[in-house]
């Protein structure tokens, strides 16, 4: 498996606080207006923005980006890309001293998050009641301030057309005949983003390998799972005899048993895209609460 690249394997790892570490903080801004449109009807609109400071990042103190070699190597997806992958020297190979300090570069370290929201409220004739709302938010992190310039690659989220994802919910009930209540809430989530792990081969390495490096072969915001779609049904009834109520509540989650992808395996090779877990398929629960 070739030599160690940490000197201190089997003891206790270098790694130590710079004294000048800053805590991490982040600034808001936020703007939202309701308004009532009707009698019981009320609507809102927002708009959120959020921006880290003083992000705190590992350092090596023994290894800058210049003791890597690099050379190019054709992406596995057979797209036509060149990837430029670098491999430490092996002079550098196996010298740690791990350094936690704050990154001092903004430009290569920040996050910055966007998020939109319109909701309603509806309280209707009846004892019905409907509420729902639309979200939708893009994050953009850009993570260019390490030592190893393997990890550089995509570094930047700004350089990419990042889309905003949208979510969405609604949830109502209404009594019906009997004192029986139905009800009703729909979810519709954007999937999760997707990247392609490649953990490049040993023998593609000019003279040998002197680290493991694994790099995404996608560009972010490029793919994404499936969108998820959820549809939960109740249905509630009191019953009184006496002093005593019995409120008896059957519930189905998931109704349309949808079996949509959660997450898959983001690793290149035979396996890649296979999911590994789906929507919990459809479930009844029944309850009862005793009241006296």
């Amino acid at each position: 498996i070739g030599p160690s690249n940490n000197r201190n394997l089997g003891i206790v790892p270098t790694r130590r606080a710079d004294p000048n570490l800053a805590r991490p903080y982040d600034i808001e801004y936020s703007l939202g207006v309701t308004r009532q449109v009707l009698r019981g009807v009320s609507v809102t609109g927002a708009w959120y923005r959020r921006e880290t400071y003083d992000i705190e990042q590992q350092i090596n103190t023994l290894v800058t980006v210049d003791d890597f070699g690099s050379f190019t190597t054709p992406n596995p997806l057979g797209n036509g890309e060149q990837i430029t992958i670098y491999n430490l020297n092996r002079a550098k190979q196996g010298q740690v001293d791990l350094l936690d300090t704050t990154a001092a570069d903004r430009s290569k370290a920040r996050v910055s998050y966007t998020g939109l929201e319109v909701s309603f409220s509806a309280r209707l004739p009846r004892g019905a009641n409907l509420f729902g709302g639309w979200s939708a938010d893009r994050l953009v992190a850009v993570g260019c301030a390490g030592f190893d310039p393997n990890t550089f690659r995509f570094c930047d989220q700004s350089q990419f057309d990042i889309p905003f994802r949208s979510d969405f919910k609604l949830t109502g009930s209404v009594p019906v005949v009997h004192g029986i209540q139905i009800g009703v809430a729909l979810q519709s989530y954007a999937g999760l983003p997707l990247a392609v792990n490649w953990a490049v081969p040993a023998n593609l390495f000019p003279g040998g390998r002197t680290q493991a490096v694994t790099v995404n072969l996608i560009t972010p915001g490029s793919q994404y799972l499936e969108r998820w779609n959820e549809l939960d049904l109740s249905f509630r009834k009191a019953f009184t005899v006496g002093r005593y109520r019995l409120d008896g509540a059957l519930d189905m989650f998931n109704a349309l048993n949808s079996n949509v992808v959660l997450s898959q395996n983001q690793n290149f090779g035979s396996t890649l895209g296979q999911p590994q877990a789906v929507l919990q398929g459809r479930l009844l629960r029944l309850s009862t609460q005793l009241k006296f």
